[in-house]
């Protein structure tokens, strides 16, 4: 058995990462460090099913990295499931940069995939400067000592209530030189994507640029050194920590069953500050993956813990939302499913991003069009009190101003161009169960101002509004 070869085994044992003969997905890019994966875990005797995933970003460069990948596996008779997604879609959609939505379409393909075909580990091809690289990500981003440990050796990915799927990484213990050499000397072609170097992206300016020059000031050993010091870090976590940290996650989150899951406030109160920072850090790495979880992400759900019911923070995929009793971690395309409230006359309810007011007026105004959709005037002949303000659910119809018939609020929201990512914070206002607002849109046909209306409903939806409850947008990536 070849040197390389042999410390993979003794690295896959070591960690328990495979059992022997156990079949595996394997991810192949075609890229030197996936090649050389896939052709260890056979010589390993491990039974492969390969994916490629063909993000559509580099034009003919990502067919010429598809067609070359189906040539391999061919060659070697291994099953290969190629999954073409639209990456520039899935970032418009989410909200995510597009690295972020690159990378959730490619765990979710190999969790469908393992999924499929009863398999339950996915093997990558990260190495030893794969980790140096995420160790220095997450150190400038300003993380916490799991951010330092860089990448595990293994890890679930998110399940939701079906059989876990864990990722593995066997060649962690591996320098990007050895196994490119490693490929040479076996005579594997390999395919290079140029923008692993490009300096627009971060992982890619720290590989072509930063590294090189901290090997030039600080000697080759630079890229092993930071990749021990994750090694190490996650040692002390493991030896410390551990404990700690299972009886905080296991006293306050709470999965649920549509990929999400929430953290209880009354526990999460009562835990010092680094174990709830660490909580919140877990609960975004379950339950929202593509995520940057990191300490200023942290920060940032801490601020919700004592916010006003409904204040959020959101993310490319998906959002963080404060009820009376929870926090809530929901992915993108979840729909958000906070407490319907009850609204009188003259007072107020607060949702996610302002504040909705009703108030009776003796009159009709005199230009009620204007200041429409935030401030819709209803005739109050159509309206009783107490009014009900919840989020829309599937299967919610009403009849929008102009038409006769009725429509589903699913179908409205794509008609006026809701992105989706959006669609779950829409709400609705109902009168005797009848819905007669969806709010910041369009009010009901039938609830509107007539030439003999009197008495008037105005409804007035502050998005500017809410102090005191936290409210943020922002999109990153994880890297590993």
């Amino acid at each position: 058995m070849d040197s390389l070869l042999e410390r993979v085994d003794a690295f896959i044992r070591r960690h328990a990462l495979l059992d022997s003969g156990e079949p595996v997905v394997v991810g192949i890019s075609g890229g030197a460090d996936s090649i050389v994966l896939a052709a260890m875990l056979l010589d390993l005797g491990h039974p492969l099913l390969a994916v490629h995933v063909n993000f559509g970003l580099r034009g003919a460069a990502s067919a010429a990295d598809e067609a070359f990948v189906r040539q391999w596996c061919r060659e070697r008779n291994i099953d290969l499931v190629v999954r073409s997604v639209d990456t520039l879609e899935e970032a418009d959609a989410s909200g995510a940069s597009v690295q972020e939505a690159a990378r959730h379409l490619r765990y979710a393909a190999f969790r469908a995939v393992a999924l499929d075909g009863g398999v339950r580990k996915v093997a990558v091809g990260h190495h030893r400067d794969d980790q140096a690289e995420t160790v220095l990500l997450h150190l400038f981003r300003g993380t916490g000592p799991e951010g330092l440990a860089g990448m595990p050796v293994r890890r679930p990915i998110h399940s939701s209530g079906e059989c876990e799927v864990v990722v593995v990484r066997p060649m962690l213990c591996l320098r990007r030189a050895e196994i490119e050499s490693y490929a040479q000397g076996k005579g594997f072609a390999w395919r290079d994507d140029e923008t692993n170097t490009q300096p627009k992206y971060r992982r890619g300016a720290l590989r072509g640029e930063i590294l090189p020059l901290l090997e030039k000031h600080f000697g080759a050993s630079v890229v092993e050194n930071v990749a021990r010091s994750g090694d190490l870090v996650r040692d002390y976590l493991e030896a410390s920590l551990k404990a700690d940290l299972e009886a905080a996650f296991g006293s306050a989150l709470r999965s649920d069953e549509e990929g999400g899951g929430s953290a209880d406030l009354a526990a999460i109160r009562n835990l010092p500050d680094v174990l709830r920072h660490r909580v919140f850090i877990e609960a975004l790495r379950r339950w929202l993956p593509g995520v940057e979880a990191n300490a200023r992400a942290a920060q940032e759900i801490d601020e919700l813990v004592d916010a006003q019911p409904g204040g959020r923070v959101e993310y490319g995929m998906g959002v963080v939302w404060r009820e009376r009793d929870r926090l809530y971690f929901s992915p993108a395309g979840k729909e958000i499913r906070l407490a319907a409230e009850s609204l009188d006359a003259g007072a107020s309810v607060r949702l996610p991003h302002g504040i909705l007011r009703a108030q009776r007026l003796p009159h009709p105004p005199e230009v009620p069009a204007e200041g429409a959709p935030l401030d819709v005037y209803l005739d109050a002949r159509s309206i009783r009190f107490p009014l009900t303000v919840r989020p829309w659910t599937t299967g919610d119809r009403f009849v929008p101003l102009g038409m006769r018939g009725t429509k589903k609020v699913s179908d409205f929201l794509t008609d006026e161009r809701v992105r989706p990512h959006r669609k779950a914070g829409v709400h609705v206002v109902e009168s005797d169960g009848r819905i007669v607002w969806v709010v910041a849109l369009r009010i009901a046909h039938g609830v509107r101002l007539l030439p003999d209306s009197s008495e008037t409903v105005q409804l007035s939806y502050d998005p500017d509004a809410g102090a005191g409850h936290a409210v943020s947008s922002r999109k990153g990536a994880r890297e590993d």
